[in-house]
């Protein structure tokens, strides 16, 4: 719909411009009639010449809105116009899930906000050898390549082995007191961010863990 619009917006660009052009050219003549020294002096030899430029600015202006509705084509299109049809793994018993367009902006925006300053473009700032691709995500324990493994570690961090609580540093719902930006967390917001990074690893996984490299 977008290329639709752009194009249409070409065209009524180059045509009002062309109306303006010809409107200015024909309104002294319509303003009264024509007098003997006027009728002479629109014979002259250079009267064609001005015809001739009038044109040409037309069509300089019709190429100029033709030209502001290709760059509009071009770069007017919106973000996640096309969401990858790719399934989700939920949890560790099979259950699976896909995401709507809007899912996917809003999953991105909120790991943006509450997590893209350590893990950006699924790195790890802290620890480049534990990433959020889905190998070192399967690696840990428990299993956290999971829409519900994340979740879970999101209320209540653990280390890669699962053995020791980290909420005092990683934020976390359990940890709401020393990570405010989480407190206002709804457990929805907590399934949506996991999501999007499940998702981000079905579409990009050759980019996805590579943090700053390809980001």
């Amino acid at each position: 719909m977008a290329s639709y619009a752009s194009l249409l917006l070409a065209c009524c660009l180059g045509m009002a411009s062309m109306h303006l052009v010809f409107v200015a050219q024909g309104s002294p003549g319509s303003s009264a009639p024509q007098t003997p020294s006027q009728v002479s002096s629109a014979q002259l030899p250079g009267a064609p010449d001005m015809e001739e430029n009038g044109m040409a600015q037309a069509a300089l202006r019709f190429g100029s809105g033709l030209m502001l509705g290709l760059v509009l084509l071009a770069f007017g299109q919106p973000t996640f116009a096309d969401v990858e049809d790719v399934v989700i793994p939920v949890d560790d018993k099979g259950k699976t899930t896909t995401l709507t367009k809007e899912q996917v902006v809003r999953g991105k925006r909120l790991f943006i906000a509450a997590c893209a300053s350590c893990h950006v473009g699924g790195g790890t700032r802290t620890n480049q050898n534990v990433g959020l691709a889905i190998e070192e995500l399967s690696g840990a324990q428990p299993n956290r390549a999971t829409v519900e493994g994340l979740v879970d570690y999101l209320n209540n961090p653990t280390t890669y082995d699962g053995l020791k609580d980290i909420s005092e540093v990683h934020p976390s719902i359990k940890g709401g007191d020393i990570w405010p930006k989480m407190i206002s967390m709804k457990q929805q917001d907590l399934y949506d961010m996991s999501a999007y990074i499940l998702y981000q690893n079905q579409t990009i996984p050759e980019k996805w863990g590579g943090g700053k490299v390809y980001y």
